[in-house]
């Protein structure tokens, strides 16, 4: 128990001090924001909030908790101070000039990705569980650097968060399953949202 509540504190710390998070991320640009290829990758943006440049040579990002060394910034590879840098999902695990491409892919649609980041000592970050966005939207802190997660419609990768709106609502649930009926039914949508409107 004692172990555990160490854990707990240590790993609370290591939140609030970080100087560097995920600050953004998309896993369904499909037609929006090209990389330095011309391909529409998925991507991670990463947010430095301390007033001095990082350098993200050695620090370490994955899709897998389980495997939290999967990629490492093979190069010099610089945060500005405040600033943001973005990290296209392509597979191709290269750092060239200002574009840097991790050596995995993301899936939105498996439910088990969740994104780590570690500084080059290995130490634990930042991460956020990949939820599903719609076509070319994104998720992201709601303020830069922030505690709160929001969804953007408008995606905003390497430059600052903005129009933050709140979570997808739930799919409505209908009084009366699909089918062929004989006669007339009567059918009712619900939510368990007490604000959602169903048009």
């Amino acid at each position: 128990m004692r172990i555990c509540i160490i854990f707990i504190l240590c790993f609370s710390t290591l939140i609030t001090n970080s100087q560097v998070v995920i600050n953004e991320f998309s896993a369904a640009n499909y037609d929006t924001y090209q990389d330095n290829y011309g391909e529409y990758e998925d991507w991670i943006e990463l947010y430095n909030n301390s007033a001095n440049p990082i350098d993200l040579n050695g620090w370490f990002l994955t899709d897998k908790a389980n495997n939290p060394s999967k990629w490492v910034f093979p190069g010099s590879f610089i945060l500005p101070a405040n600033g943001f840098v973005l990290i296209y999902c392509s597979g191709r695990d290269e750092v060239i000039g200002g574009n840097a491409h991790s050596n995995f892919k993301l899936t939105q649609t498996k439910g088990n990705e969740v994104l780590v980041l570690s500084n080059a000592s290995g130490v634990f970050q930042d991460s956020i569980r990949i939820f599903p966005n719609q076509d070319s939207h994104s998720r992201g802190r709601d303020i830069n650097g922030s505690n709160s997660w929001a969804v953007f419609t408008t995606a905003t990768p390497g430059t600052a968060n903005a129009n933050p709106q709140q979570e997808y609502a739930e799919t409505p649930t209908f009084s009366t399953q699909a089918g062929y009926y004989a006669g007339a039914i009567n059918l009712t949508l619900s939510s368990s949202d007490p604000t959602a409107s169903i048009y």
